[in-house]
């Protein structure tokens, strides 16, 4: 097998992350903070994401739910609903 130099393995991990970054993607998250004007900050496994819109089905946020959120190829997000307790 061909070795490749730390800079081409830089590179290469440097790519991959790029990708997943701009990849749409869903996953799970905590909600820790509800304002009243339709959006809630959330706890990913990614980290922390601030001012998180939700749809309207989702009426009744409270801090600790496991919600679903969705986010696009351009990086934003949407809180799709809770998941059943």
């Amino acid at each position: 097998m061909k070795r490749t130099s730390p800079l081409v393995d830089a590179m290469i991990r440097a790519v991959d992350r790029a990708v997943e970054q701009r990849a749409p993607a869903w996953m799970l998250a905590t909600v820790t903070a509800v304002y009243g004007d339709g959006t809630v900050d959330i706890t990913t496994a990614r980290g922390p994401v601030e001012s998180v819109r939700r749809l309207l089905s989702y009426s009744s946020p409270t801090v600790g739910d496991v919600v679903k959120v969705d986010r696009n190829a351009d990086g934003n997000w949407i809180v799709v609903g809770k998941l059943a307790s």
